[in-house]
């Protein structure tokens, strides 16, 4: 799993690639997220164009920075989820607590509306 990150305004996109699994370097986005909250920013933007796959126990470890990033009154968005990593994310419920966008646009201007 790789990891860049750059800043669009006050926003964080995380630019991940490679598999999310409990064998691919798991924890290293949550690892991320919880490293980057000490530095200040809140609002995160996670860019999973080039994730092909995500394993369930993946998508579990992003709840807790998601609701650690709430708490501090920010939010992280996601996009370019494949169908597959979508549909992860209903059939685990959580679609209700990440909000999933086709494009970064459109998941930057949601940050504007918050």
């Amino acid at each position: 799993m790789e990891i860049t990150q750059r800043a669009v305004g006050v926003v964080t996109v995380l630019d991940l690639k490679g598999r999310l699994t409990r064998n691919d370097d798991y924890g290293v986005a949550k690892e991320r997220i919880t490293a980057l909250l000490t530095e200040g920013p809140t609002e995160f933007v996670l860019n999973l164009a080039d994730v092909p796959y995500m394993d369930s126990t993946s998508v579990g470890e992003l709840v807790s920075p998601c609701i650690t990033v709430r708490n501090k009154g920010g939010g992280i968005k996601l996009y370019g989820a494949t169908g597959r990593i979508k549909e992860l994310l209903t059939i685990a419920k959580l679609d209700t607590l990440f909000e999933v966008f086709d494009t970064e646009a459109a998941a930057l201007d949601s940050f504007a509306g918050s």
